[in-house]
């Protein structure tokens, strides 16, 4: 799956997608006098979501996807920490429009935030590889 994003909407779109999903790794690649932002991530595939049955059971079995989120064209970038409770009232990614541009906030679990802001919204995120059975 390849969703490439460039307005708020989009972002609301993958912010959903990505519901639950863990950062595996973060990095920033300069790109002709602007940053990128490359993030790998692991997210359950929901949309593949299976029952199974073992007996008079039935359990709900969820693969989970190796992916990547890159952000392009970045003016600034900002990392805080802060308690784990703000990080459950937020999505792993939202943008709102600020003057100048936009300005994208990444919230990991784990209690960190990376704010980015840029002119434009220039993103994509791709899964990677094939989803892998969960036990």
């Amino acid at each position: 799956m390849r969703r490439p994003f460039d307005v708020l909407s989009d972002v609301k779109d993958v912010a959903d997608l990505l519901e639950g999903a863990r950062i595996d790794q973060a990095r920033l690649v300069p790109a002709g006098g602007r940053l990128n932002l490359e993030l790998e991530l692991t997210r359950a595939v929901l949309e593949a979501q299976q029952v199974v049955r073992r007996g008079p059971f039935r359990r709900l079995k969820t693969p989970w996807i190796k992916g990547r989120l890159t952000l392009t064209q970045l003016n600034a970038l900002a990392l805080e920490r802060f308690g784990d409770a703000g990080a459950q009232q937020k999505p792993l990614i939202w943008a709102e429009a600020i003057p100048g541009g936009y300005e994208v906030v990444i919230t990991s679990p784990e209690g960190l935030r990376l704010r980015v802001t840029a002119e434009h919204l220039n993103g994509v995120y791709e899964d990677v590889g094939s989803p892998i059975e969960s036990p």
